[in-house]
C-alpha cells in the first residue's frame, strides 16, 4: 500500500515537473495571443478556408517544442481570440507530436523507416484531426475565468504597446491560469493514478506484439499517459531493439505525445465535449490504422539497425535543439502552476456555492418565483 502511494506521488511530481515550465510559458504566450491576435493578420491566415489555415497551424505547431499539457493554454487562447476550431485542434495535435529535436533524435535512434512513418503520421494526423473537428466539432466558447459562461472582453488595440504586453501577460497568468490550472490538476492526479498503479510490464507486453488487440491497447493506453516525444524516443528505441513491433511502437509514441488525461480534461471543459470526444476517437482510430499499415510494410523481418557513432551524433544535435531548463525554473514553475490550481479550486467553489447561496437569498422574498430561476 505504501509503495503504491509512493509511486502515485512520484508520478504526480514527474508529470508536474515535466509539464509545468511549458504550461507557464504557454500561459504567457497565450496572454499575448489574446491581446494581439484579434488585430493581427495571423488570425486571418489561420482562418483561411480549406487546407491553407489547417496546414499553417500544423507547420507552426510542428516548430514549437511544447508538450501536450503546455500547448493547452495556447490552444484555448487561440480559440477565444477567434481562430476556427479546425486550425486550433490541428495546432493542438501537431505541437506535442513532432518538433525538429524529436525528428533528429528519432532519425538517430529509430532509423530512417520509423522516422519517415513518424514524420508522416505527425503531420497528417493533425490535419485529419483539424478536418474532423471543423466538420463535426462543437462551436460553443467558454471563458477562462471562474464563471465559465461569462463573455470574454475584447482587448483594446489603441493602448501603448508595452501596456498591451503587460495586460496580455497579466491576463494569461491571472485569468486564463486558474481555470487551466484547475483542470490540469484534476488530469494530472488521474494521469498519475493511471501511470503509477499500472504494472510496468504492461507497456512491454503490449508493445512487443503486432496483433489487433496489442495495437488497440497501445493506442488507448498511450492516449491516457503523459509522454514527451523527445524524452520517450530512447524508450521506444530500446523496446524496438528488444523485439517490439514497429506499429505498436509508433502508435505508442504518437498517441502518447498527442494527448493525455490532463490535456483532455482541460479541453473538455474549455473547448466542449463533442470536440474532445471526436479528437480522442479520431486519434485512437487513425493511429491504430497507421500501426497496422506500418506492420504490413515492415513486418515480418523488421530489425532495428543502428550505427552507434551516427546515433550519438544525432542525439547530441537533438539535445542542442531541445531547450535546457534549470532546476530552479522547473521547481518555481511547478509551484506557480500548483498555486494557480489551488486558486482555480477556490474560484470553482465560490462560483458553485457562494453564487448559489446569493441566488437563493435574493429569491427568498418571492419563493414562488424561485422555482423558475435556474441555479446553474
Amino acid at each position: 500500500m505504501e509503495a503504491g502511494w509512493m509511486r502515485f506521488l512520484g508520478a504526480v511530481w514527474s508529470i508536474t515537473a515535466e509539464s509545468a515550465p511549458w504550461v507557464l510559458l504557454s500561459l504567457l504566450a497565450g496572454g499575448l495571443v489574446h491581446e494581439f491576435l484579434p488585430s493581427s493578420q495571423f488570425r486571418a491566415a489561420l482562418n483561411r478556408r480549406g487546407f491553407t489555415g489547417l496546414l499553417g497551424a500544423v507547420v507552426v505547431g510542428a516548430l514549437l517544442p511544447i508538450c501536450s499539457c503546455g500547448v493547452v493554454p495556447l490552444s484555448v487562447s487561440l480559440y477565444r481570440s477567434g481562430v476556427r476550431i479546425g486550425p486550433v485542434m490541428a495546432f493542438t495535435a501537431a505541437t506535442p507530436i513532432i518538433n525538429p529535436a524529436a525528428v533528429i533524435l528519432s532519425l538517430g535512434l529509430l532509423g530512417p523507416q520509423i522516422t519517415a512513418a513518424y514524420v508522416a503520421l505527425g503531420l497528417l494526423l493533425p490535419l485529419l484531426l483539424g478536418v474532423v473537428s471543423e466538420r463535426w466539432g462543437g462551436v460553443a466558447q467558454v471563458s477562462a475565468t471562474a464563471p465559465l459562461d461569462a463573455p470574454v472582453a475584447a482587448p483594446s488595440p489603441s493602448a501603448p504597446w508595452m501596456q498591451r504586453v503587460r495586460r496580455g501577460l497579466v491576463w494569461g497568468i491571472f485569468e486564463l491560469g486558474p481555470s487551466i490550472g484547475f483542470y490540469l490538476a484534476i488530469g494530472i492526479l488521474i494521469g498519475a493514478l493511471t501511470t503509477g498503479l499500472a504494472p510496468s510490464h504492461w507497456i512491454k507486453d503490449y508493445l512487443g506484439g503486432a496483433s489487433f488487440l496489442s495495437l488497440l491497447a497501445v493506442a488507448v493506453f498511450g492516449a491516457s499517459l503523459y509522454v514527451c516525444a523527445v524524452a520517450h524516443i530512447p524508450l521506444v528505441a530500446s523496446l524496438l531493439a528488444a523485439g517490439a513491433g514497429p506499429g505498436a511502437a509508433i502508435v505508442f509514441l504518437v498517441t502518447g505525445t498527442a494527448t493525455n488525461l490532463p490535456e483532455l480534461i482541460t479541453l473538455y471543459h474549455t473547448l466542449g465535449k463533442r470536440t474532445v470526444v471526436l479528437y480522442s476517437l479520431t486519434l485512437i482510430v487513425a493511429s491504430f490504422v497507421a500501426g497496422l499499415l506500418l506492420n504490413a510494410w515492415l513486418m515480418p523481418g523488421f530489425t532495428l539497425a543502428l550505427d552507434p557513432m551516427r546515433s550519438l551524433d544525432m542525439m547530441a544535435l537533438g539535445e542542442k535543439l531541445q531547450p535546457s531548463l534549470s532546476s530552479a525554473f522547473v521547481v518555481g514553475s511547478a509551484c506557480l502552476i500548483a498555486g494557480l490550481a489551488v486558486w482555480g479550486v477556490y474560484l470553482r467553489i465560490k462560483q458553485r456555492f457562494f453564487a448559489r447561496a446569493q441566488g437563493s437569498a435574493a429569491c427568498a422574498p418571492a419563493c414562488c418565483q424561485c422555482e423558475q430561476v435556474p441555479l446553474e
